[in-house]
């Protein structure tokens, strides 16, 4: 037990550094690189392990239904049991296999898309599965603090690039996206329900 828990401690922590890498190349592709440590969004990160069981024979089946991440970011790390799919802009689903066993897979979560102004998109994805084998996946979440303001930077809105979203409380947004308000509602169409100053935008 302690060699398991030692492992996922390490490979857990290594998530994290290559989650807050990620963030540093985003904010110096916007200029913003001098200004990482102030603007920066303080988080925790929850780490989870996942199981998807294989479907009976035959059968192509849901996993995990389609939703876009409610956490600012997410790095997933998969085994070799494809199963990810991502939907691009026409509506198709795109599994994403023979990813090495060394890939991580990163995703901008709705708080992400509001903080970049409608820069980065949040994707939609699923898993579906299909085959004789078990998935197992494991999953670490950058989830802000009770109190967390996401807001835009003040260098990413201008009037080419007029303000999307609303300031808003994370974790107001975090619960309004499992609340009985939102559940009839996309999950890609969340955050512009809940914090939108706009007309929806296609990604």
């Amino acid at each position: 037990m302690f060699y398991y828990s030692d492992t996922v401690h390490t490979l857990a922590t290594q998530m994290e550094e290559l989650n807050k890498l990620i963030w540093l190349m985003i904010f110096e592709s916007y200029g913003l690189g001098e200004k990482f440590e102030s603007l920066m969004i303080n988080y925790k990160t929850l780490v989870r392990m996942m199981k998807y069981m294989a479907p009976p024979p035959g059968e192509y089946e849901s996993g995990l239904f389609a939703h876009t991440e409610k956490p600012v970011s997410t790095v997933i790390c998969e085994d070799q049991v494809s199963g990810l799919e991502i939907e691009v802009k026409d509506g198709q689903w795109i599994k994403l296999s023979n990813l090495s066993p060394s890939s991580f897979v990163f995703v901008v979560g709705d708080p992400l898309k509001a903080w970049s102004n409608g820069r980065l998109k949040a994707v939609n994805h699923r898993v579906m599965m299909s085959g004789d084998k078990d998935r197992y996946s494991i999953a670490a979440f950058a989830i802000p603090g009770e109190g967390t303001i996401i807001k835009a930077p003040k260098e990413l809105i201008d009037e080419q690039h007029p303000q999307l979203y609303k300031d808003f409380n994370f974790m107001d947004f975090f619960r309004f996206a499992f609340s009985d308000r939102a559940k009839n509602i996309e999950s890609g169409q969340q955050l512009h329900a809940f914090a939108s100053l706009s007309p929806p935008i296609s990604d």
